[in-house]
């Protein structure tokens, strides 16, 4: 049976992980440094402990559970009367989101805790696509709202 909203866990792991990923992405600089200066000598050429690298693998956990629950429980469906191109955009949206929010903690990973440069190119391809697919995806939910209409963003604020 498909559910009629989000649970109260899936819109929290929802915002907690967009939270984490706005602070990846205001923080870049940061690892960007500390890998440059890994890659050209001037720091150590070895993983050391830092924010970015402990809010991946966190942002790796919280991706793995809410995919669990969504294979458990189940997603609202998107609204009927939404056109099957729409439908089509939106399950592969979803899609590349849970691909991206495995494979870049996996990727910065590799790169950071073994040193592989291919990762870190990968990781910062992954992190253009990331922030573009944000980009729609927010630019989705509002036409959703206020254009077409739909419940789709107040069931994700946990009101509808």
């Amino acid at each position: 049976m498909t559910p009629s909203n989000y649970s109260k866990t899936q819109i929290a792991l929802h915002w907690i992980i967009a939270l984490l990923v706005l602070f990846q992405i205001v923080m870049h600089d940061e690892i960007a440094r500390l890998w440059s200066g890994r890659m050209d000598g001037t720091l150590p050429n070895a993983a050391t402990p830092n924010a970015h690298v402990a809010v991946g693998f966190l942002i790796l956990a919280l991706a793995a559970w809410r995919i669990v629950l969504r294979f458990k429980r189940g997603v609202p469906a998107l609204p009927a009367s939404e056109h099957p191109a729409l439908k089509m955009l939106a399950s592969g949206t979803h899609l590349l989101f849970y691909v991206l929010l495995i494979g870049m903690p996996l990727s910065g990973a590799t790169a950071w805790i073994l040193g592989v440069e291919s990762a870190a190119q990968v990781h910062a391809i992954a992190e253009k696509l990331l922030i573009a697919l944000i980009a729609l995806h927010a630019l989705a939910a509002l036409a959703q709202h206020f254009w077409f209409k739909t419940d789709v963003l107040k069931r994700m604020l946990g009101r509808a």
